[in-house]
């Protein structure tokens, strides 16, 4: 089980689970079948392979016509191969791996399928392994007001209208507070950017209770909420800002040779610097009722509040403010 934040961890993490969930049906397969849900089993003994083939194909893996798989068991061990190398043939290679989310085997197989439990018990088994990847949560928030609120639909790869309707009402909130009684006849808020502050603004709405935290947007709620951390008591947890040392840990939990991890960057290439210049006009009680907010991740992921705000007096200041209601500070 893994709980997808952030999503430049996800893409390599998920990639991850898919090798090991493959290799784990490859061994089911051979070693043991009785372990397989046979109604699973008939759909992919209906399955095309060469139509996968063909995918794989136009997704730049080389497969020449004599090493085509014959076999289901076939195909598993040349998707392994993929997966981990870049190609068929096992062998490292300068070539990064595809992104097995862009491929249609991905979505038909239904043994590889990422799906939710309908029993959440089962996640506390021995047979799940419980993964969380985490980001210092104030670098974590300008980077979600950069990638999904600074952006305009135009910049964008793929729309995303939520975020684009945030904007929006954000933008219209500010005006309502600047110019309750003006009327507007063109729309000013078509294209227009809030401020990082509008934006804290506008997430820290209903923040004060355990409900309002729990219907915030999954970019900006705080881990210890969407993750259930101390509730699911995680096998493994990782930190974004050492994620190449933390994922050689992994890969060697799984017990997983020769694996080519992918040097990790920011989507948006900002380094910590840019982040911080969020943070230098932002105004105190807002500081104070973010690190509120964001108490528990501090806490049990050990993160500082100074890595990206250092002001004086502003542990007593947030004490003044927030009447000593909490304890990191």
């Amino acid at each position: 089980m893994y709980c997808a934040v952030p999503k430049v961890a996800t893409k390599t993490l998920l990639t991850l689970m898919l090798y090991v969930h493959l290799l784990d049906i490859q061994r089911n397969l051979r070693n043991n079948w009785t372990n397989i849900d046979i109604n699973r089993t008939r759909t992919e003994q209906t399955i095309d392979i060469s139509t996968f083939i063909q995918d794989l194909r136009q997704n730049g893996i080389r497969i020449p016509k004599t090493k085509e798989p014959k076999s289901l068991d076939e195909f598993l061990q040349m998707y392994l191969h993929i997966l981990q190398f870049g190609n068929i043939n096992g062998t490292s290679s300068s070539r990064p791996p595809p992104n097995p989310w862009r491929t249609k085997l991905t979505y038909s197989f239904p043994y590889i399928r990422l799906f939710n439990l309908v029993n959440l018990s089962q996640i506390f088994s021995s047979s799940f392994t419980r993964i969380i990847f985490v980001r210092h949560p104030f670098e974590r928030l300008a980077s979600a007001y950069k990638e999904r609120i600074a952006t305009l639909s135009k910049d964008r790869i793929e729309p995303e209208p939520e975020y684009d309707a945030i904007r929006t009402k954000i933008c219209y909130q500010r005006m309502w507070l600047k110019k309750p009684h003006e009327r507007v006849y063109n729309d000013p808020c078509q294209g227009n950017v809030p401020s990082f502050e509008d934006f804290i603004r506008y997430i820290l709405v209903d923040t004060q209770s355990s409900v309002g935290i729990s219907q915030m947007d999954f970019h900006w709620q705080p881990y210890s909420s969407i993750c259930q951390v101390c509730q699911l008591k995680y096998n493994f947890i990782g930190r974004y800002e050492t994620f190449n040392q933390d994922f050689n840990h992994l890969i060697r939990y799984f017990n997983i040779l020769n694996w080519i991890i992918q040097k990790k960057y920011s989507s948006s290439h900002l380094i910590k610097w840019n982040y911080q210049k969020f943070y230098f006009n932002l105004p105190n009680d807002l500081i104070c009722q973010l690190i509120r907010l964001y108490e528990e991740d501090f806490r049990l992921f050990k993160y500082e509040i100074n890595q990206y705000i250092n002001r004086t007096d502003l542990i007593r200041i947030c004490k003044y403010i927030l009447k000593n209601t909490i304890s990191i500070i």
